[in-house]
């Protein structure tokens, strides 16, 4: 896990390789967090992660991703968001 400071802000070098895996990465890339099996889909054009396989953990890895990439612009959601985004879309 992620150490935080006093004010729940991710250290810079944290923020950092963080800015840097999704300069790098293709979109529709797939990134894991190997210790809990999470798995996301890097949407660069909406600037989100999106969870494809939850991880064994209970969770923790997603909401410490979620903490995270929001101090660089990024969110982090389901695919149930993105699904329920497209239903909303159709209906308007």
């Amino acid at each position: 896990m992620v150490s935080l400071n006093s004010n729940n802000v991710p250290p810079e070098h944290v923020l950092e390789w963080c800015r840097n895996m999704v300069r790098v990465a293709s979109q529709n890339a797939v990134w894991g967090i190997p210790r809990s099996g999470t798995t996301f889909r890097i949407d660069k054009l909406n600037k989100r992660l999106i969870l494809v396989i939850p991880g064994f953990d209970d969770g923790d890895d997603f909401r410490a991703t979620q903490h995270v990439f929001a101090f660089i612009g990024w969110d982090v959601i389901t695919q149930e968001d993105v699904d329920n985004e497209q239903k909303q879309a159709e209906n308007n």
